[in-house]
């Protein structure tokens, strides 16, 4: 089977969440892996040398029985822990297939992805930036404290965000600022993809009961899923660590940076986004 879905992003913006209520759906099959990144840590030659090894990670078309996985996703602690997934096929039943690598959103170009998958359906889910680049920032102290050598120095997060904007005002690459400024990728994606092709949701819809039922609703109806009921399932957050606080002088300087990004969004998106 081919993916008839993707999530691309943002990364930190609940994309593990999404892709777990979708497989909550009888007639939704998972990818071997939650998020291969197969697109974003590859380059162009050996995507198209290895396109078949990507497919493989999906189902086949033929019946074979119920669908085992091992997945790792973090709990709240931050603790990467493997989890079985098992999930019932019918031979008599119509499925689909996707999958949620979040860093395709700004790490991939999006004429690459249409290449080879120029018929999926992408889903992008877009969260306060202050909020995503904090939650950025954290993984990788996360993954710092655990040992892995990300090739960079983390700091503490006030002061690795003052130096990202300086470098941002230099035009250098930003590690935690620039996934958030949505509005210099989405259009990218809108004009290869089409925007019948490309459905934007948002982070904080999905975290209240009543809006997250109307995401799926939605959601159903584009991907062509018959109803389900999601109820338990949106109880549950996956890939989430516990809360924690900015301080005011970091969360102010970070919404003085993303404020006119914000509002060209939502001018190019044409409807009110409530990140204040």
């Amino acid at each position: 089977m081919r993916p008839g879905f993707f999530i691309i992003g943002a990364n930190k913006c609940g994309t593990s969440s999404l892709y777990r209520y979708l497989l909550a759906n009888p007639h939704v099959l998972p990818c071997a892996k939650k998020e291969p990144n197969f697109f974003g840590q590859h380059p162009a030659d050996y995507v198209a040398n290895h396109i078949d090894d990507y497919f493989s990670l999906f189902p086949t078309c033929e019946y074979r029985g119920p669908l085992t996985f091992m997945w790792e996703a973090s709990d709240e602690a931050g603790t990467s822990k493997p989890t079985t997934i098992v999930v019932e096929r019918r031979p008599d039943t119509h499925y689909i297939t996707g999958e949620a690598s979040a860093n395709t959103f700004h790490d991939v170009a999006p004429s690459m992805l249409h290449r080879y998958l120029p018929d999926t359906r992408l889903i992008v889910l877009l969260r306060n930036p202050v909020d995503r680049a904090y939650s950025h920032h954290r993984m990788y102290q996360r993954f710092r404290a655990a040992g892995h050598d990300l090739g960079m120095e983390i700091g503490d997060f006030a002061t690795d965000i003052r130096a990202e904007i300086a470098a941002h005002e230099r035009g250098r690459r930003t590690e935690y600022l620039g996934p958030g400024i949505y509005v210099e990728l989405l259009p990218r994606w809108i004009a290869t993809y089409g925007t019948h092709r490309v459905k934007v949701l948002f982070t904080e819809d999905l975290g209240r009961p009543r809006t997250a039922q109307e995401i799926m609703l939605e959601l159903e109806e584009y991907l062509g899923l018959p109803a389900h009921d999601y109820a338990d399932v949106l109880t549950r957050r996956f890939n989430h660590a516990k809360p924690a606080s900015i301080d005011p002088a970091t969360r102010s300087a970070l919404a003085d940076f993303y404020r006119p990004h914000n509002a060209r969004l939502q001018e190019y998106l044409g409807r009110e986004i409530d990140w204040n």
